[in-house]
């Protein structure tokens, strides 16, 4: 049998936020007592899609909560939390934990297909869901990173080039006269200047309901698809995340006038595409 020969560099990403990931959960348990180990597990942090149990890409379309490796897992953490919730710092059940889950993360580090997930990026970092039937003039749309290893920030023009697309194809597509997005990015100084005055106006509230994915947790993974050090040693620092996500909407129209005012030059860079989708920046 072949050996296993893991990505290094991919391995130590999973390493750290598999490590910061079970930090957090020692310290959401803490503050919310009523809250089952188990559902903080499958509804707060991205465990299971980081093991080898996950067989399909970084987005699996389906997870086996019931497959036994994962229940042995589970219950290994579990019983770990209610041996060292009592503690004064995370310092012992993480490590114990993190021992748990890493022999499946060398095991998928090695797995070929496992920085999947850009395949609907087809015209820059930005893509849109069809209009739900609820409200058919509006668009959701998806941040990924398909230009690492540089910042989706680097070119200045390279984001409003995808907008501009986006609502091109959405407007002609689906009629659409207006966008929204729920992440990260909307706490994020670099991506809101993108946006004008309507943006904010019909921004709801951070959302501290922390849920399991990118939208949350993509800041903690930086232009090269690995670990953002910076962020999670002030979030590890502070208790505070750096970037709470919320919900934003504006009129295409509205949106073009304000990229009207930015400086739109020629970049080439709107169609490539390589990375994790992660809305990293």
């Amino acid at each position: 049998m072949a050996s296993i020969r893991p990505d290094p560099e991919y391995l130590a990403y999973l390493d750290g936020i598999v490590r910061l990931k079970l930090w957090f959960l020692w310290h959401w348990l803490r503050a919310h007592p009523a809250e089952q180990c188990s559902l903080a597990l499958r509804e707060r942090v991205d465990l299971y899609r980081k093991t080898a149990i996950n067989a399909e890409g970084i987005n699996p379309q389906r997870i086996n909560w019931d497959d036994p490796r994962w229940a042995r897992m589970e219950r290994a953490v579990a019983d770990l939390y209610r041996k060292y919730s009592g503690d004064d710092s995370a310092e012992r059940f993480e490590a114990e934990a993190f021992a748990v889950f890493a022999p499946s993360l060398a095991v998928r580090a090695a797995r070929s297909d496992d920085r999947s997930g850009l395949g609907p990026y087809t015209y820059g970092s930005v893509r849109f869901d069809a209009p739900a039937a609820k409200r058919p003039e509006r668009v959701f749309i998806h941040i990924a990173n398909t230009v690492a290893p540089q910042s989706i920030f680097d070119d200045p023009a390279y984001l409003p080039h995808c907008l501009l697309e986006v609502m091109r194809r959405a407007e002609t597509t689906h009629g659409a006269t207006e966008l929204e997005t729920f992440t990260w990015l909307n706490s994020h100084p670099k991506w809101l200047r993108l946006f004008p005055a309507e943006w904010m106006e019909h921004a709801a509230a951070p959302s501290e309901d922390i849920r399991w994915h990118y939208g949350y947790w993509g800041q903690f993974i930086n232009a090269r698809g690995t670990l953002n050090d910076r962020l999670v040693a002030q979030f590890r620092a502070t208790g505070r995340w750096p970037y709470l996500p919320r919900h934003a909407w504006c009129s295409f129209a509205s949106l073009r006038r304000h990229l009207q005012k930015l400086p739109l030059r020629a970049t080439a860079r709107v169609n490539a595409g390589a990375g994790e989708a992660s809305t990293s920046a």
